[in-house]
């Protein structure tokens, strides 16, 4: 006779992507600094980068900065980061507002400050200067929104300490 199968939430962050413009009167290498911020240093290095030239409206020129890591362990090791890092007030911001964070493709959109993220601070933004960050969840064999709405209630409440 086999054991009855127990059901574990097997969900873990596989990618982490982070995104930022710097517009015509930034600097682009800051706005590269603020995006690097959001990982752990010792990540840094790892984490692929891409810088992608553009117009905004009027033709003024653009520079969208995007930060990637793709492999399971890098990506749970940053998310843990994140929201270990983040105040316990944006903690609790993120577990009051996770239905409306999460899509139905079990990812997680948070705005970090620009300016806060640059000084090394990591804080949920209030102002349009931001660092959009996504949180790709999986889950097997296949994403259920409530299971990753607990997975990230779990990943929050031990970040708390």
């Amino acid at each position: 006779m086999t054991a009855p199968l127990r059901e574990t939430n097997m969900s873990y962050f596989a990618r982490v992507e982070a995104r930022a413009y710097s517009r015509a009167t930034e600097i682009v290498e800051r706005v590269n600094a603020a995006v690097l911020n959001v990982f752990p240093e010792e990540l840094r290095s790892k984490v692929q980068m891409t810088s992608t030239r553009t117009e905004g409206y009027n033709q003024i020129p653009i520079v969208v900065i995007a930060a990637t890591t793709e492999d399971k362990p890098s990506s749970e090791t940053t998310a843990d980061y994140l929201l270990r890092t983040l105040s316990s007030t944006d903690r609790e911001t993120l577990l009051s507002t996770i239905r409306q964070r999460l899509d139905d493709r079990c990812v997680l959109f948070i705005r970090l400050d620009k300016q806060a993220a640059y000084l090394g601070r990591l804080q949920l933004a209030t102002e349009s200067d931001v660092i959009s960050i996504q949180l790709h969840i999986r889950q097997y064999p296949r994403c259920i929104q409530e299971k990753a709405i607990t997975f990230i209630q779990e990943r929050l409440a031990a970040a708390e300490g």
